[in-house]
C-alpha cells in the first residue's frame, strides 16, 4: 500500500483561511500568533462542509452523526481538470471529467486541478483564495446532479473554493482597508448584517451540492503524489456535536 497525506498543514505563520469573515474559531494554545499557539477555525487548511452548514438544510446529518464507514476507506475515483490561476471551471470540464473518471456507484469523487500541489497557500493569504480556480454555477449545477444520480455523495477538490462569493462578501469585506482580521469585532459584525438573500447570491455554487445532499472537502494538497485512479480515503473531521464543518485530515490510499 501507498499512503498520500492531502492534508493541508497548519502553521502559525499563515492561516490562509483568515482572509474572509467566514469560520468558527477554536484557540488552541496561546491566543497570539507570534507565542506557540494557533487559532484553528472549522474552514482551517483542509476542511469538510456538511450540506446542513446551510441554514436551509440545517436539519440534515451533523458531525457526530456521519457514518463512519462514509468517511474511513471510502473508494474514490480521481478525475483531472487542469485550470491555471483563477481560472472558472465550466459546465464542458465536469461532463469531460465525470465521463473520463467513470464513477462507480457510491465513489467519492476526488478532482485535481494542480492549485494545491502550488505551496500557494504557504503565506500567499487573501491570493490564495482569491486566485483559486473555482465553479462556475452552471458547471456546479450539472456535476452536483451527475453526482447525485449516481450516488456519490462525497466530492474532495484541491482548490481553496468551490465558488467565488464575488457579489457580496469580498468587493463588501476587501472595501475594508486595513482589512480586519476574520476573528474581529468587524468580522462579527458584517457577519451579523449578511443576511440570507447575501448567502444565497455568494454561495450559490456551494448551495448547489448542498441542496442535492454532497459533503465537500477542499483545500488539498500533494494530489500530484496520487498515481492511480482509483484509490480509498481516509477523512477525518473532528467529532463535533451539532457540528456542521470541520477542519480535518485526508490520507489516499493506493492498494
Amino acid at each position: 500500500m501507498n499512503f498520500v497525506d492531502l492534508t493541508m498543514p497548519l502553521n502559525h505563520r499563515w492561516m490562509p483561511d483568515e482572509g474572509l469573515p467566514t469560520a468558527i474559531k477554536f484557540f488552541l494554545g496561546p491566543k497570539d500568533h507570534q507565542e506557540k499557539g494557533m487559532v484553528v477555525g472549522s474552514d482551517s487548511g483542509t476542511s469538510l462542509a456538511l450540506p446542513s452548514l446551510f441554514a436551509e438544510f440545517r436539519k440534515t446529518t451533523r458531525l457526530d452523526q456521519v457514518p463512519v464507514e462514509k468517511l474511513f476507506l471510502r473508494p474514490a475515483v480521481v478525475a483531472h481538470i487542469n485550470k491555471g490561476d483563477g481560472k472558472e471551471i465550466s459546465e464542458s470540464d465536469v461532463e469531460k471529467a465525470f465521463k473520463d473518471a467513470r464513477p462507480a456507484k457510491g465513489d467519492a469523487f476526488l478532482i485535481i486541478t494542480g492549485w494545491g500541489d502550488k505551496a500557494h497557500h504557504q503565506g500567499e493569504g487573501n491570493a490564495y483564495i482569491l486566485g483559486s480556480p473555482h465553479f462556475s454555477f452552471e458547471a456546479a449545477r450539472v456535476l452536483a446532479q451527475a453526482l447525485h444520480d449516481n450516488q456519490n455523495d462525497l466530492l474532495l477538490l484541491d482548490t481553496a473554493v468551490l465558488g467565488l462569493p464575488k457579489s457580496h462578501m469580498i468587493p463588501e469585506w476587501f472595501s475594508m482597508l486595513p482589512a480586519p482580521s476574520a476573528e474581529s469585532a468587524e468580522a462579527r459584525m458584517y457577519l451579523h448584517l449578511y443576511d440570507s438573500e447575501k448567502v444565497k447570491r455568494d454561495f450559490a455554487v456551494e448551495m448547489e451540492f448542498a441542496r442535492l445532499g454532497i459533503t465537500t472537502v477542499r483545500k488539498l494538497v500533494q494530489c500530484g503524489q496520487i498515481k492511480s485512479q482509483r484509490i480509498k480515503l481516509m477523512v477525518s473531521p473532528l467529532n463535533i456535536v451539532r457540528g456542521v464543518a470541520s477542519t480535518c485530515r485526508v490520507v489516499a490510499v493506493e492498494e
